[in-house]
């Protein structure tokens, strides 16, 4: 069995190393074909990198075929990876085109970590688009890649490979002040746990993304109303400490909504919370959702927390599965 598991371990690497040649080449070609071809000899060498491309593509479809089999007959917790044709790592906006209406555009999203001698692969090949204004709910079970996911796309954590276009713009690709810049500008979050900060009180709390901003216009009616919306204005002066565990869910859904973002991560909302408890925090994601038409995503492994959303994404084993 020894040799067994050494023979897909060298397997695996084998496929990693021609996913990455088939990478170099093909964003080399792309290069190349923004420039133009003005002579013979530029075609000439067109046509010979992609044949190229083509008898690696080839190669590597073999060898993932066998890692596969190999991987199905042994058990092993080696994982395969799952090709497609735009699993390629296009490190160019350009490279793909996005229909206007999507505000989150993902492509061959890959991401891996190394735990000692073990390789954990959290994501691996992820395509997904998301429209302006959806409420999505992405399902799976603990071990799925969701919270990872979750972090690639909203600019948390860096992809190994891959491509995340959010509002037009390759988020990988800005500077980590332009990252921050757009999570505190455009993006809102809401965590399993509360992220309050303990000397502050609600309206403090509420308040603080709009002063990190340097957004003081009408801010004093916006957190007003805001407090209202989540049925908090009585506890305003409140600091955390003094507050339910739901209630400190709404403080935070209302400062993910305290700068008007364009878009609200929600990572396991109610995991900390009572049925009851969550079903009002829920029901009041909805409510927002349906007034400002703001695009939520949340993160759960709870089918009745799923059902809230407009459109439910299935994820198992670092892949979006077919629901």
């Amino acid at each position: 069995m020894a040799s067994e598991i050494e023979y897909g371990k060298a397997l695996l690497i084998e496929v990693q190393d021609k996913l990455q040649e088939c990478q170099i080449h093909l964003r080399d070609y792309l290069d190349e074909q923004k420039n133009g071809v003005k002579t013979i000899d530029s075609v000439n060498d067109f046509q010979t990198r992609l044949l190229s491309i083509a008898e690696l593509s080839i190669d590597l479809f073999v060898e993932a075929e066998l890692l596969k089999t190999w991987t199905d007959l042994f058990g092993s917790d080696i994982p395969y990876f799952s090709f497609d044709r735009q699993l390629f790592d296009h490190k160019d906006s350009d490279a793909f085109d996005v229909a206007d209406d999507i505000i989150l555009a993902v492509r061959g999203l890959t991401k891996n970590y190394n735990l000692g001698k073990t390789t954990v692969y959290a994501l691996r090949g992820v395509n997904l688009d998301i429209k302006e204004g959806e409420f999505v709910a992405i399902l799976g079970n603990s071990g799925a890649g969701k919270t990872t996911l979750l972090n690639c796309i909203a600019g948390l954590d860096t992809p190994d490979y891959g491509v995340v276009l959010f509002r037009g713009k390759n988020l990988h690709e800005l500077g980590d002040s332009a990252k921050s810049k757009s999570r505190l500008l455009e993006m809102g979050f809401i965590f399993q746990t509360y992220t309050l900060l303990p000397h502050f009180d609600t309206r403090e709390n509420v308040a603080l993304p709009a002063d990190l901003a340097g957004l003081s216009k009408d801010l004093k009616d916006r957190i007003e109303n805001l407090l209202e919306g989540v049925g908090l204005d009585q506890q305003a002066k409140q600091y955390p400490a003094t507050l339910s565990g739901g209630q400190m869910q709404r403080v935070v859904i209302a400062r993910a909504l305290t700068n008007r973002p364009a878009v609200i991560f929600a990572d396991e909302p109610t995991g900390d919370l009572d049925s009851v408890t969550g079903k009002q925090v829920m029901d009041l994601l909805k409510k927002f959702h349906e007034e400002t038409k703001t695009t939520i995503i949340v993160i759960t492994h709870e089918q009745d927390i799923a059902d809230y959303a407009e459109r439910k994404i299935m994820m198992k084993d670092g892949i979006i599965t077919p629901s």
